[in-house]
């Protein structure tokens, strides 16, 4: 793992988000200091389930996705943390094991901030608690969505919800509207069929709410995307 970024632009990086953009530019590159950037070659668990919570991770280039994994093996992706977002400030908390997987993307540039240096960061700036609340918040209100998702009859408005969720779970620090799953990972999580989730898709972007590529949906128009959820996308 190599650093590929330059220090400088790494401070003015953390200066854009949520929480670090209220410290002043000495007290970001003291905590850079404190941090290991992964520049990822291929995919790998930064977080693997089972072992203690040991970091928070900030998401510079690429993504960190959420996987839990079934007992007959298969994956099933909960969540995608995009550029400028960060894994779970809460999970830092837990005393438990971590249940689910963290996993890099290829080509992706993530800072590890170690679990003890963010703990710290709060409560020597206690002003920062509300900013990580409100981004705990977002992402618990969006988790208890995807179960209302999952009632909708109407396959087009809750693959629209289903789409929502997965940006509001990434946090306040998304810079992409650009969701990073294939046609298998979002039927699943849709509980539909490819074929199923094809035909929603194409509805959406007839209303011209989301635009797909290989491997990708580009949220192209949120007010769009919530008013279909809310209403019947037909």
């Amino acid at each position: 793992m190599r650093q590929e970024l330059p220090t400088t632009e790494l401070v003015q990086f953390l200066g854009k988000l949520p929480v670090f953009e209220r410290l002043n530019l000495e007290q970001r590159s003291a905590l850079l200091d404190q941090c290991r950037l992964h520049s990822l070659e291929q995919r790998e668990v930064m977080q693997a389930a089972g072992d203690p919570h040991h970091h928070l991770w900030i998401i510079v280039t690429g993504e960190i996705a959420m996987v839990a994994n079934s007992e007959d093996g298969d994956e099933l992706t909960l969540a995608i943390f995009g550029p400028g977002s960060t894994s779970s400030w809460i999970a830092l908390f837990h005393d438990t094991p971590a249940e689910r997987n963290l996993i890099g993307s290829a080509a992706s540039h993530i800072l590890g901030l170690p679990r003890k240096v963010a703990l710290q960061l709060l409560e020597d700036h206690p002003a920062l608690y509300p900013v990580v609340l409100k981004i705990e918040a977002n992402r618990f209100r969006a988790a208890l969505n995807l179960q209302q998702h999952n009632l909708v009859r109407e396959r087009p408005r809750r693959v629209a919800g289903l789409l929502l969720m997965l940006l509001e779970m990434s946090g306040d620090g998304r810079q992409s509207n650009t969701i990073r799953l294939t046609s298998q990972q979002l039927a699943k999580m849709a509980h539909c069929s490819r074929q199923s989730l094809f035909e929603a898709v194409k509805k959406l972007t007839e209303h011209g709410a989301v635009n797909q590529r290989y491997g990708e949906i580009e949220i192209t128009d949120i007010p769009k995307l919530r008013s279909l959820y809310r209403g019947a996308a037909s």
